[in-house]
């Protein structure tokens, strides 16, 4: 049996903004929905669905930002002190 080979789908910034969009609606409504109910296993199930949102979410957008400001790996080493969070400029 022959295998398929399988095409990498790539998203594009707009597809993935208004996937952004829809999964912080659904993690809204999973909070929600937490405040209300009162049973042990219903509770645990909004926890769960809120923390798999919630790793969606951080996952879209990491995605976002990697499409709109792609950096390589050895320009990164160099980017200046003061631009990093609680850093100084070298006087230099």
């Amino acid at each position: 049996m022959a295998k398929h080979q399988i095409s990498p789908y790539t998203p594009t910034a707009a597809e993935l903004q208004q996937e952004l969009q829809d999964t912080g609606k659904a993690l809204r409504e999973a909070y929600e929905k937490f405040n209300y109910v009162s049973d042990a296993e219903l509770v645990e199930a909004c926890s769960y669905e809120i923390s798999a949102l919630k790793a969606r979410y951080s996952y879209l957008l990491r995605r976002i930002k990697e499409l709109s400001a792609p950096q390589s790996a050895e320009n990164e080493a160099y980017i200046a002190a003061s631009n990093m969070k609680g850093g100084k400029a070298c006087q230099s």
